[in-house]
């Protein structure tokens, strides 16, 4: 699998046990090597709480424009995008769980400069005064 060439949404709901979307074929490819998605425009994940990643390499989605994920703790990477000066991708997701993510910087075109997070309003982050116990 080099390219998905007509890949435009990927939606994926509820499939509790799915650890890659595309793992690679060991025989043909390299984690090195970057899978291209260049008509993938949207990205939707939710509730996959085994979902360790999209795809078995780095992945590059140079049209991408809105990522939405919720529930999925196991995924820590993002595609590559332009980098261009049109529009961001907007990431709709829980704060922590962006905060997590792995980048590989700019002149790799994947950096969270690129892209503009959106976060609930109702988020607050879970903390316990000091000295409190669990029961």
């Amino acid at each position: 699998m080099d390219t998905l060439p007509s890949l435009e949404t990927l939606e994926i709901v509820c499939c509790g046990d799915l650890k890659e979307v595309f793992p690679l074929d060991p025989k043909r490819q390299q984690k090195r090597e970057i899978i291209r998605f260049p008509k993938l425009r949207h990205i939707h994940l939710y509730q996959l709480s085994t979902l360790q990643g999209i795809c078995g390499s780095r992945m590059s989605a140079p049209n991408l424009e809105t990522v939405k994920v919720r529930g999925c703790w196991g995924l820590s990477r993002l595609p590559a995008v332009s980098g261009s000066a049109r529009k961001r991708p907007k990431v709709d997701c829980e704060k922590d769980w962006w905060d997590n993510l792995k980048w590989d910087g700019l002149e790799a075109k994947h950096d969270p400069s690129l892209y503009e997070p959106r976060h609930s309003r109702y988020y607050k982050k879970a903390h316990l005064p000091r000295g409190t116990v669990l029961r």
